[in-house]
């Protein structure tokens, strides 16, 4: 991965008062662009002036640097930042990145947008962090009141049912974290037991007692939390430090803070390298490219007013991905290309070319399939497979009959040299009767030196080609010159006409051998075709095989999803067939004792 000139805070996410609009920032998007590896994100969530911007910046261990803080009274965070180095799990290698979020009710802000940063961090985040101040109460519970608008800001399926697409939402929400600030409360329950954070927050949010005291709408926010996210933690942390040090709090080193703060603060950060997974869609990984085209289709339908759709998301990133692979193995095709046909290109035999052409075409879908083919065979990665396929196979032919017209035209170029001086001894009539066997020895010498400096598939066929148009009439040349000289010297016309009648024989003769050279050579080029034609179907024969291999394992893993989500239903009914005896328990015991 490209490094940040500098380790600091970049927006991720901008809003324009202007055009009322979300957008990636170009730095965010050339830095998503560049990620390479498993990476997950933390958000951080809640109202505005609750410390969030001095935590994240206390888990990254770094101060002025980090994520701006400030004393004034208005959000210190526009939209969505991250700060541009992460924390490394030692265990899996996984990229944690931290990101900061606007603070929901600042004074500039509406309900309507800070859902719409809600959804949004939901869906970016690995582990959701909601930052609040004090204990658990009506308060800071109405503070949530976001997590009721998920089911309308977040859709899973295209025209989906509005219940169906409720309980389906947890699937693909992240871990939450409650983190308390400044909580100095002991934790107990009613009974005055003492309970650790978790158990506190569960008391919380589960209580039937704590219902009947609520209105509607916290009743409505405790529902969404259980419902939504499965996976539940808190942590409360003391003020870190007195309150005359506030003001310059972030100024203050980790180790100068409350002893008590720095030990919670340890347990959240061990909690996140722990349970940080990496950032995934239909429980594939994503990587920094396909999270950008993730990012861009939740924001273009949020800015059009729209509800961001996951399966609608997840299909345009995989087109993303096959038009990435596409455009790799096009650019990777002009390289080869390049590198393996310079000034040079076409002074190479038919089969060197098409052998060299045929690997090309091999690394170029290599390439493609490793971009575009590593997530599941879609109708996208047929198309542009088949658009691959077709941008080959037109690069191959105009290859091909590049390098056949460069030879030809050579070959045109060899024959007018070596043909010349025979040309010219014709002309000037330098043969005879008596020595018409220098005129066989120099047309064999020069079939002979053509046949040494000619080159490429239709060398033979340039050469008949050009006999066939153009000998004849050097014949008729020397003969008219040798009868001329014969009559001249007073010898027989039949005898002029017994030889040259054997020359035309003897020429006919090379013309057949040429005629054979033609079909071996055709028949050179049908094995060579053949082939490559058999090469072809043996990689694709591979392919299918390993995109059955594939379309099993992920039918595999599917069937173990299905299976995980059916126990995890099992034992969740279990469970609250327990709860529902040991109330019946209670009360009978009740009912005796009263």
């Amino acid at each position: 991965m490209k490094s940040i000139q500098k380790e600091r805070p970049i927006q991720v996410v901008k809003y324009t008062k202007e055009t009322q609009e979300f957008e990636i920032t170009k730095e965010a998007r050339e830095f998503f662009q560049e990620l390479e590896g498993d990476f997950g994100f933390v958000v951080v969530c809640g109202k505005y002036r609750t410390g969030k911007s001095f935590l994240l910046n206390k888990l990254l261990d770094v101060g002025g640097d980090g994520f701006k803080v400030d004393a004034a009274t208005d959000s210190c965070t526009q939209g969505i930042w991250m700060y541009s180095k992460p924390i490394i799990n030692q265990k899996n290698n996984l990229q944690i990145y931290f990101l900061d979020t606007e603070g929901s009710e600042s004074i500039d802000r509406n309900k309507n947008h800070d859902a719409k940063i809600f959804a949004l961090a939901i869906l970016m985040s690995s582990i959701f962090v909601f930052n609040s101040r004090g204990c658990i109460d009506e308060t800071s519970i109405s503070q949530l009141q976001l997590t009721t608008t998920l089911a309308k800001n977040i859709q899973v399926q295209d025209q989906n049912k509005e219940s169906v697409n409720e309980s389906q939402i947890k699937y693909f929400t992240p871990k939450f974290v409650w983190i308390l600030r400044d909580y100095v409360l002991e934790m107990r329950d009613k009974n005055q037991k003492e309970l650790s954070p978790k158990e506190y927050m569960e008391n919380c949010l589960n209580d039937e007692s704590q219902y009947a005291k609520s209105n509607e709408q916290s009743k409505k926010i405790r529902k969404s939390l259980l419902n939504f996210f499965r996976e539940r933690q808190c942590f409360p942390l003391i003020t870190p430090v007195d309150d005359t040090q506030l003001s310059i709090v972030n100024q203050i080193s980790f180790n100068q803070l409350r002893p008590e703060f720095q030990k919670t603060l340890k347990k959240l950060k061990d909690y996140i390298m722990d349970n940080c997974s990496p950032k995934q869609i239909h429980s594939e990984n994503v990587n920094g490219r396909m999270f950008c085209a993730m990012l861009d289709n939740y924001i273009e339908v949020i800015n059009r007013g729209g509800v961001p759709n996951i399966d609608t998301a997840w299909d345009s990133i995989l087109e993303n991905e096959c038009a990435q692979g596409f455009d790799q193995a096009q650019k990777n095709y002009q390289n080869s290309y390049k590198s393996f046909f310079t000034q040079d290109k076409n002074q190479r035999k038919l089969e060197d070319t098409i052998q060299i052409l045929s690997q090309i075409r091999s690394d170029c879908f290599d390439t493609f399939h490793h971009i575009a083919g590593v997530r599941e065979m879609n109708n996208h990665y047929e198309n542009y497979k088949q658009k691959l396929t077709e941008m080959l196979n037109k690069a191959e032919n105009e290859a091909i009959y590049a390098n056949d017209q460069y030879h030809q035209l050579k070959n045109q170029q060899i024959i007018a040299q070596e043909i010349k001086k025979v040309q010219e001894d014709v002309e000037k009539e330098n043969y005879t009767y008596d020595d018409l066997h220098f005129f066989s020895t120099d047309f064999v010498n020069f079939l002979l030196n053509y046949d040494k400096l000619g080159s490429g598939a239709n060398k033979a066929i340039t050469l008949f080609d050009y006999l066939k148009s153009t000998h004849s009439n050097l014949l008729k040349k020397l003969e008219k010159s040798i009868r001329q000289k014969q009559n001249k010297k007073g010898s027989t016309q039949t005898n002029i006409n017994q030889e040259l009648a054997q020359e035309i024989r003897d020429y006919d003769s090379q013309y057949k051998i040429l005629e054979q050279n033609i079909q071996q050579q055709d028949i050179q080029l049908q094995k060579l075709e053949a082939e490559k034609q058999k090469l072809d179907q043996e990689k694709k024969k591979l392919k299918e095989e390993l995109e059955q291999l594939q379309n099993k394992q992920n039918q595999v893993n599917q069937a173990e999803k299905q299976k995980l989500e059916e126990e995890q239903k099992k034992q969740e009914k279990d469970k609250q067939e327990l709860s529902l005896r040991l109330k019946n328990i209670t009360k009978k015991k009740k009912g005796c004792c009263g």
